[in-house]
């Protein structure tokens, strides 16, 4: 195994990614082209897998005009199923771009199984996905809003997802602004003295 100093150039080139990647909110309407989503899809099946099952699929939509329909319809599922939003909130799914920010392409990672781990599984896969994709200079953003609306009966049927279950949308594109580092907490690390 290659070890690799703290101060090496490929560790700080890795942090640089790691501490660079933001949620991008707002896109060009320049697409994404297929090759390039294939390759993000490559690096993000090289994430690890509980037993190495690899327990998932990628749905990939391409289209401004079809996100959009797609983001008003979750818009107009999350209002039924959340009766109590606020009127602000209310007001932010009334926006044009309200869920998936302007973006061309969505890419939803399904497990392909209940399994207990697939769920978790696949968020490693999506972790790859994102880090790979700010790394080409593309934004991204998780959009767990979208997941109830991924997650009715219809709208499976509807998008061909089968029995393949809806974990980690993501949309994709290349971004008109990147918002500055949000501040973090600093961890809570547990270091018990157990004997």
């Amino acid at each position: 195994m290659t070890t690799i100093s703290a101060d090496s150039p490929n560790a700080a080139a890795l942090r640089t990614i790691l501490h660079g990647r933001r949620a991008v909110r707002s896109y060009t309407s320049t697409a994404v082209d297929r090759e390039t989503i294939d390759e993000l899809i490559a690096d993000a099946v090289s994430a690890p897998s509980a037993i190495n099952r690899q327990p998932w699929a990628f749905a990939v939509f391409q289209g401004a005009a079809l996100l959009d329909r797609f983001g008003r319809e979750a818009a107009g599922h999350l209002e039924q199923l959340h009766a109590i939003l606020t009127p602000e909130a209310r007001a932010r799914m009334a926006e044009p771009n309200a869920i998936f920010h302007g973006a061309s392409t969505l890419v939803v990672i399904c497990a392909t199984s209940n399994d207990r781990q697939a769920a978790e599984d696949c968020c490693l896969a999506a972790e790859n996905f994102m880090l790979a994709a700010h790394a080409l200079g593309l934004g991204t953003c998780p959009i767990g809003s979208a997941r109830e609306w991924l997650e009715l009966p219809e709208t499976r049927a509807r998008l061909g997802l089968g029995a393949l279950v809806p974990v980690f949308p993501i949309v994709v594109g290349y971004p008109a602004a990147v918002p500055p580092a949000p501040g973090r907490n600093a961890p809570v690390v547990l270091r018990p003295d157990v004997r």
